[in-house]
């Protein structure tokens, strides 16, 4: 607990901690006023529509905790500090995954609260647990469909388990680097290098070399599709079952997380 409590007190003292909470909470209400000011009259559906845009948001945010969380102990001498006061490595290792783990939920729910709320309260929500469909006069609500709700849920789901997987990623990098500033870099090329490159080793090798499917980059760009969808045409886009894409994600995940703890525990001081 008190690793823990530690993590949070560094944390929350932190100015771009506060930023990153504002910018997100913000991003839906400026997204309803552009929508307002762009076209009044389809602003409701066009901004349901669109409901996904703070994602981005949370996963830059979140890619930057991951590789930083780790790194900049070292880059600051802080790890010292900390390894003096009684706790192992190991432990404060788990506190930095249950506050990562708190940061999604944190900023994800701050999103969502304020994308309901901008509904409710400018749109009054009288589409609320609708869904939207492409009709011959553009986006309509229909009855039919998955409502918000849904959305939401399974949008946490989805979201956690991709971000939890470039993450353990970036944790890595954490682990074996000095710098934060070049951890957080080396996770966004390696985030945005291994999903071109396994793109092409799919679309070139699959047929000769089948294992190259579960990579844990073809894994990562089907998890937001398939987790809640198990057609045909999303297996054969990434040549992997619903399940099969749900436990590789997970596998790979703690792969990554060890590999990052072990790193982390054995490093010289």
């Amino acid at each position: 607990m008190q690793a823990i409590r530690q993590e949070f007190f560094k944390s929350f003292h932190r100015l771009n901690y506060l930023v990153y909470s504002l910018i997100i909470f913000f991003t839906p209400i400026l997204a309803m006023i552009a929508y307002l000011l762009a076209d009044p009259s389809h602003a409701e559906v066009d901004f349901v529509y669109h409901h996904g845009y703070f994602d981005a948001f949370i996963f830059i945010f979140m890619l930057v905790s991951f590789g930083s969380t780790l790194a900049e102990e070292f880059q600051f001498d802080t790890i010292k500090v900390i390894v003096s006061r009684g706790n192992s490595r190991m432990i404060i290792f788990f506190a930095k995954i249950i506050k990562l783990l708190f940061d999604y939920v944190l900023w994800y729910l701050l999103a969502v609260a304020s994308y309901l709320l901008c509904w409710l309260i400018v749109f009054s929500g009288k589409d609320f647990g609708k869904s939207i469909t492409v009709a011959n006069k553009g986006l309509v609500f229909v009855s039919s469909g998955h409502g918000e709700i849904t959305y939401i849920w399974e949008n946490f789901v989805t979201y956690l388990l991709y971000i939890f997987l470039i993450g353990s990623i970036a944790l890595m990098l954490s682990s074996l680097l000095k710098s934060n500033s070049i951890a957080i870099a080396s996770a966004f090329i390696i985030w945005l290098g291994g999903s071109i490159v396994s793109s092409l080793l799919s679309a070139f090798l699959y047929k000769h070399f089948h294992l190259i499917k579960w990579n844990p980059f073809n894994v990562s760009t089907y998890i937001q599709l398939q987790v809640f969808d198990g057609s045909k045409a999303m297996a054969q886009l990434s040549h992997i079952s619903q399940t099969g894409i749900i436990s590789a994600s997970i596998i790979w995940t703690l792969i990554f997380f060890t590999i990052a703890g072990v790193v982390f525990n054995r490093r010289n001081l």
